[in-house]
């Protein structure tokens, strides 16, 4: 689950628009990856509501290739969205995480 944070304040602002600035800035491409990046996870979610996936499964599910979906749920795993709920023909089964996340 998501922990609510504070506003940005005006002096954190803008530091990240500096840090952006000399980042180059937020570009098309950038956006665009992002948002893929984003509709990706989004779908591994959406796939794992119906209950707990294996990578390929997934995989095959989402119509992406293993090392991609294996990408997104080493991220998720790592931010404790998701977690691993066993095993099934050798695999880890990978389900959502509905515990709150460690502090």
């Amino acid at each position: 689950m998501a922990t609510k944070t504070k506003p940005l304040t005006a002096e954190q602002k803008q530091a990240l628009a500096r840090m952006r600035q000399r980042l180059g800035g937020l570009n098309e491409n950038k956006l665009k990856r992002h948002k893929d990046l984003l509709a990706i996870r989004k779908a591994i979610r959406g796939a794992l509501l119906r209950g707990p996936l294996t990578v390929p499964a997934l995989a095959q599910v989402l119509d992406r290739p293993v090392q991609e979906v294996f990408w997104h749920l080493t991220g998720m795993r790592r931010y404790a969205l998701v977690r691993d709920a066993g095993e099934a023909d050798g695999y880890v089964l990978y389900a959502l995480n509905t515990e709150p996340a460690a502090k």
